[in-house]
């Protein structure tokens, strides 16, 4: 067993300006998936993107948009989203409150991003 508070995850910064912090990974002996948790500001440049494995996400904070398969949603506190692989999608908050979600990808998919400071 493993266990992590989001409060000693390190978090990382995309090149976006949204924040990411990875909770459970490979790195931790997680076969399949990997749980990482985002934080969008509106101040976070948008930007669209595009990954050939599905994504999970579930939001647990605040409220955004998401543009995904050339549909634009509002989402919010509760609202869980399956992006599926290969489909354009992009997050956005315009509001004073952080937008948080957690996203679950395959295992590995973005070890480039661990990286990153």
């Amino acid at each position: 067993m493993y266990i992590i508070n989001i409060k000693d995850a390190k978090e990382l910064k995309t090149p976006h300006g949204k924040s990411i912090k990875w909770l459970l990974s490979k790195e931790n002996g997680v076969p399949n998936f990997e749980m990482r948790y985002f934080e969008v500001t509106r101040d976070s440049a948008p930007s669209e993107d595009r990954h050939p494995w599905e994504h999970e996400v579930f939001v647990v904070r605040g409220e955004g948009q998401i543009k995904s398969g050339g549909v634009e949603r509002t989402v919010r506190f509760g609202d869980a989203i399956y992006i599926p692989p290969n489909e354009m999608h992009q997050f956005s908050n315009f509001e004073e409150e952080p937008l948080g979600f957690i996203c679950i990808i395959p295992k590995g998919c973005e070890d480039k991003m661990k990286g990153k400071k």
